[in-house]
């Protein structure tokens, strides 16, 4: 062998080489922000709208061991938007169907809601699509919070503050109240007695010249990847399992 031949032979073994390398896939992790083995910024970018894409999506499960009032274990989440640290998204919780929107003030909402003895204001309510709070996401971890009192955001906003013991609160005339064999009283004037229950159980935390929803918030904590997302949900002091599958 020649040595114009061998160093033909040399050149193509090498052109070889480095056509098989760099070139084998990779597996993108869930939210990293740091650019990719070859430091571009452009393999950063891209690897951002990779983590985008895969989050942007309906996914739907289960809590372990838990039922809401209906009877359902039902979990749905829907991301919308990813963009840098900014995650966007709702939450609902079992079966039930979707809630319309507040519009009468002297009135439980909802209607139906039973706050005498079977209802836990700290539990999210079904059929309402609560907002993801504070999302954060660590490479292939989702941590984020929702306030099951969202849904008395809207009742508590139709409310009209009056001074109670050394604080406002959304019950009328004074804030003295009682329940009777003939119904519900505030200051002496008949009341709803559901509207009264709702306002005693201090969703609404008022101030002048209104009130707001008071705040009680459910943690998620969850693993990612290209079709599942298992993890946690801690209802007040408990923690349950939560199962969740990607929906293309």
């Amino acid at each position: 062998m020649n040595h114009s031949t061998r160093v033909a032979l040399a050149l193509l073994f090498a052109a070889a080489s480095l056509g098989n390398t760099g070139c084998q896939p990779q597996d993108l992790p869930i939210g990293g922000d740091e650019a990719s083995s070859g430091g571009s910024e452009a393999s950063s970018g891209g690897e951002k709208s990779d983590t985008a894409s895969l989050l942007i999506a309906h996914w739907e499960g289960y809590v372990e061991n838990f039922k809401f009032r209906s009877g359902s274990d039902v979990i749905q989440i829907d991301i919308d938007t990813v963009e840098g640290t900014s995650i966007q998204g709702k939450v609902r919780f079992g079966t039930g169907a979707s809630l319309p929107p507040a519009v009468d003030p002297d009135v439980p909402y909802p209607e139906n809601l039973g706050l005498f003895g079977d209802y836990n204001i700290g539990l999210p309510y079904e059929g309402f699509d609560f907002t993801m709070l504070g999302a954060q996401l660590t490479d292939r971890r989702l941590r984020f919070a929702i306030d099951p009192r969202e849904l008395w955001k809207g009742w508590c906003e139709l409310q009209a503050s009056s001074p109670g013991s050394g604080s406002y609160e959304c019950v009328r005339n004074g804030g003295a109240w009682e329940e009777t064999s003939e119904g519900c009283f505030a200051g002496g004037q008949p009341v709803d007695c559901g509207y009264l229950a709702l306002c005693e159980s201090g969703v609404c935390g008022c101030r002048e010249p209104g009130c707001a929803a008071a705040r009680d918030v459910p943690a998620f904590d969850l693993l990612v990847d290209q079709q599942r997302a298992d993890g946690s949900i801690a209802f007040e002091s408990t923690t349950y399992n939560v199962r969740l599958t990607r929906d293309p």
